[in-house]
């Protein structure tokens, strides 16, 4: 199924074999001072390259379950009582004395101190080697992870001050570094993804290798970041209008493909992390870079799927994604009402392939005909996250591998859909909304949902809404991004909002907001009819008093504790101010 993950274990296996979590501190902590590296060939180098692909599986790094829960896309599992790993992080309590905080630091510095390894050993090969197109490759490959891990780092710590590594430390002095400025660390990171734009391939035949078009999405998303309008137009207008790079959305019925396991790698991926169940390791071992993850794990639904929901969507995105209005001239839409006529879908497209809920009553989920015979729908959990799952190809997660905490699927970091979000912004900020519906109503159109702005005859309906660039920027901050792009990228939802400067104000709008359960009937396989009671999502109140069943409120206590100052970014891991003397 992973034809190309064959060659990524071994090589693996070869230079760093798989190593126990003790092993993995104790041998390639990037906290070690390493000795000069040289290699002879270019088959050497290309195998601890693969070692820094290996680290960019560590969990940490992407974090999904902290991120969530820290945005507004998620909350910590029961609403009754949430989970305590998830409060400092939902509440907006956290500091960094919070283990996540060192253990995403360590894990990306991890992967910069792997990539600064294969760099060097490059640099101290002879002409004859440097003259090679392999050569050239391995370099931008190399370039491109130092680049993307420091600008992942800018993005997310310190207001962007960070330590500069741009080389493995050979004694203790080079290890006790200074934090950089923001701006030392943004040309830094630029002049490596520039360098990877320049010099990496349009495609290579291993689809798990990035290429100039990865390069092109990151930078063109810094300067974005950086409200260079103009400059990130470049690099995002090169990745959907380059042919050569093969990237195009997928439309009409492809869009089932996304996020599933025949959907790895499709046309409309640009970056993914290659996961696979095959290897395994003891269970008495854990190491965050296995070749297996636990996301699905974490956002299966409990019981016979076994699963433990510990990140759920929240409720103002799942009643979003339950509700979003239908294109009524696409045929998609339409499903069999049972009496011999046609419906509307109950959940529309993008909503049906990003969570699971109990009144999807036409999506497949872990082979059940609909996802309301499954177990887990209840008054405290009611919505699921499909995105981590293997519920297209098996009736529970431990089917996949040789325990449900070791899924093999593929993780979707950046796709082309977000270059055209992105790019749409960027048309907003320059003036021109016409553009910016074009390329927003190119993805609401694959997914079958009514287009943004007047009737232009093309045979979809419009909301006929006349757009300035305040409205279509708050569509695109609260709907289209959100909702297309949850649990996606790196720290996607809380950049967003944290560089839009809505964040506090955002926490307040949604913890004004009522939500309530009431419950719900279906038919089961068997024809019988059955209830999930207080397991239906509602905005606001029911007409019959008797159907109000649970009210829920999210979010409060993040409106009453959210301080920008203190939780817009992550600050300095207390590991790092402790052990680096010069950090302060």
């Amino acid at each position: 199924m992973k034809k190309h993950i064959i060659y990524f274990i071994s090589i693996i296996a070869l230079t760093f074999s798989v190593q126990s979590c003790s092993d993995y501190l104790e041998e390639d902590n990037p906290n070690n001072i390493s000795a000069d590296i040289y290699w002879s060939n270019l088959e050497e180098t290309d195998a601890n390259l693969t070692s820094v692909y290996g680290a960019m599986l560590n969990h940490f790094i992407l974090f999904y379950n902290v991120e969530s829960w820290r945005s507004d896309i998620a909350y910590p599992k029961f609403r009754t009582s949430p989970l305590g790993t998830g409060q400092p992080w939902y509440y907006k309590t956290f500091s960094n004395t919070n283990k996540e905080v060192s253990q995403r630091w360590d894990a990306m510095y991890q992967v910069i101190f792997r990539a600064n390894q294969v760099i060097e050993g490059l640099n101290n090969m002879d002409e004859e080697y440097k003259s090679d197109a392999r050569w050239t490759e391995q370099m931008g490959q190399a370039r491109f992870f130092r680049g993307l891990v420091h600008f992942y780092l800018h993005s997310s710590y310190n207001e962007g001050k960070i330590v500069i590594r741009e080389s493995v430390p050979g004694n203790a002095e080079e290890f006790s570094k200074p934090v950089s400025s923001s701006e030392e660390v943004i040309a830094f990171f630029r002049e490596d993804l520039q360098y990877a734009y320049e010099n990496l391939p349009a495609q290579f035949e291993q689809k798990s290798r990035v290429t100039a078009g990865t390069a092109a999405t990151i930078l063109g998303k810094s300067y974005l970041y950086t409200e260079e309008y103009e400059k990130a137009k470049e690099y995002l207008s090169d990745v959907i209008n380059n042919g050569a790079y093969g990237y195009r959305l997928l439309e009409g019925d492809e869009v089932n493909l996304l996020f599933t396991s025949a959907g790895d790698y499709n046309d409309e991926s640009i970056f993914e992390l290659n996961y696979s169940a095959v290897q395994q390791t003891e269970e008495t071992q854990w190491d965050e870079e296995s070749f297996f993850t636990r996301w699905a794990r974490y956002t299966a639904p409990t019981g016979i799927i076994q699963g433990a929901s510990e990140f759920v969507p929240a409720a103002w995105l799942t009643y979003e994604y339950s509700t979003e209005p239908l294109d009524s001239q696409d045929n998609r839409n339409y499903v069999d009402d049972g009496a011999g006529g046609l419906k509307l879908r109950d959940i529309p497209l993008r909503g049906a392939q990003m969570i699971a809920v109990v009144n999807d009553n036409q999506s497949e989920y872990y082979k059940y005909a609909a996802a309301n015979q499954v177990a887990g729908f209840t008054n405290t959990i009611f919505s699921n996250f499909k995105k981590f799952t293997n519920h297209d190809i098996v009736t529970k997660e431990a089917e996949v591998g040789d325990s449900p905490w070791k899924s093999g699927k593929n993780v979707v970091v950046n796709r082309l859909a977000d270059v055209y979000l992105m790019y749409a912004e960027c048309l907003i900020k320059t003036g021109d909304i016409d553009g910016a519906l074009k390329y927003i109503n190119k993805i609401r159109q694959r997914w079958g949902l009514v287009l943004l702005g007047e009737d232009d005859g093309s045979g979809h309906d419009f909301n006929g809404i006349t757009y300035t660039e305040e409205t279509l920027m708050e569509q695109l901050m609260f709907v289209e991004r959100p909702l297309e792009l949850a649990c996606e990228g790196f720290d996607t939802r809380t950049i967003d909002l944290r560089r839009w400067g809505v964040t506090k104000q955002r926490f307040e709008d949604l913890a004004a907001l009522d939500f309530n359960l009431i419950d719900y009937s279906y038919t089961t396989e068997e024809g019988t009819t059955a209830k999930r009671a207080a397991s239906l999502l509602q905005l606001g109140l029911s007409e019959d008093p008797s159907n109000n069943k649970i009210t829920i409120k999210e979010y409060v206590q993040a409106a009453a504790n959210y301080n920008e100052g203190l939780h817009g970014y992550l600050p300095l891991p207390l590991t790092e101010v402790l052990n680096n003397s010069n950090v302060n």
